[in-house]
């Protein structure tokens, strides 16, 4: 076994003895695109292919580091902007970016007319509830919950695919990776309960906010149809592909809130909402969607989901680093529980089974 190193394309091309247009577009995309395949082993009997292992992990941690800050970024724009307004401009600038990249990339605009001929209504369903869905319930629920609430609910997440991908993909789901994502939760409510680092009581919810938490709590059923419908289609298309169609699908029913009111908003921008605009743009939407994807490609949806379960304790470190918030020895508690909890949920997998067994149980 030995490891290959792919150097990136635009490095090709500026030694090609041919002189060639520069295009900023497709070499953009082709170097999305290699990300997940920069490292590749070859071994007896089988050829050149996806390493989904620590790296992927790796990646998936490093996601929730990016979307674990996202909901602060959501309660500093909502100052200023509704929940419409809010999702419109987040995504419209990576929907301009996505289609722009899908029109210029021959191999993108090939796999895009092939998946929107073959299942049209699949991907409608993605972008309604990945992208519309989603992010208009969490942002309508945070307008009287605070983030680290919020951050829980979402967790309810990998619950809803659990169920889901045993319905509707007819996944087997081992039981260690059932009791690995039980026992994730119960030490995420040890952090949220008890830890106290920038996540108040959020047990206490009062009767006038239940109605917030029941609209948020549609955020993470969204989610789950998200990322089940999307398991499907990996197995013949790029993560790439698929997750720029979903976000320009998903920003089209948001288009109608582009009036005066939105741009007198966005004119009203401070530094720091423009910041935190660019990291929900650019990090938790462009990046953060197409590592969510990469990671189904090569592993089991429910393994994947699990991560969600590092957004509350990741919130609440965060806190402590910027708003010096005291970690509590329940808060350490039910972090180690919840990586424990995803220790059991991840272990199981080995490089025996990992993207082929999966591609199998793909219906």
């Amino acid at each position: 076994m030995h490891t290959m190193f792919y150097l990136p394309p635009f490095t090709v091309s500026l030694y090609h003895k041919r002189p060639r247009r520069f295009k900023v577009l497709p070499v953009v995309s082709r170097r999305i695109e290699r990300l997940p395949i920069m490292y590749r082993h070859t071994a007896r009997g089988r050829g050149p292919g996806l390493v989904p292992g620590l790296a992927m992990r790796m990646l998936l941690v490093l996601l929730f580091v990016i979307w674990s800050n996202a909901f602060t970024a959501i309660k500093y724009l909502r100052e200023v902007m509704t929940p419409m307004q809010l999702v419109l401009a987040r995504f419209l600038p990576a929907a301009v970016f996505c289609l722009a990249c899908l029109l210029a990339v021959p191999r993108l605009r090939r796999e895009s007319a092939s998946i929107l001929r073959s299942a049209p209504a699949r991907l409608v369903a993605m972008g309604l509830a990945g992208v519309a869905g989603y992010n208009y319930f969490l942002y309508i629920g945070q307008s009287e919950i605070k983030p680290g609430a919020a951050a829980l609910l979402t967790t309810l997440a990998p619950l809803f695919t659990l169920l889901g991908a045993v319905v509707f993909l007819k996944e087997r789901v081992p039981l260690r990776r059932t009791l690995g994502i039980l026992i994730a939760f119960v030490g995420l409510y040890v952090v949220v309960r008890w830890g106290k680092v920038g996540l108040g009581r959020v047990i206490g919810i009062s009767h006038a906010e239940l109605r917030y938490v029941l609209i948020t709590a549609l955020a993470p059923l969204c989610w789950a149809i998200y990322t089940i419908v999307g398991k499907n289609l990996l197995a013949k298309t790029s993560a790439v592909t698929v997750t720029y169609l979903t976000i320009v699908i998903g920003t089209v029913p948001f288009l109608f809130a582009a009036g005066k009111p939105f741009f007198a908003a966005v004119a009203s921008f401070s530094p720091m909402h423009w910041i935190a605009l660019a990291h929900l743009t650019v990090l938790c939407t462009l990046v953060g969607f197409w590592i969510w994807f990469a990671a189904l490609k090569s592993m089991p949806s429910t393994s994947v989901a699990s991560f969600v379960y590092l957004n509350p304790p990741f919130a609440a470190l965060f806190g402590s680093l910027f708003f010096h918030e005291t970690i509590t020895g329940f808060f350490v508690f039910g972090a180690a529980v919840v990586l424990f909890g995803l220790y059991l949920a991840q272990s199981n997998q080995t490089g025996n089974r990992g993207r082929d067994g999966e591609k199998a149980e793909i219906k």
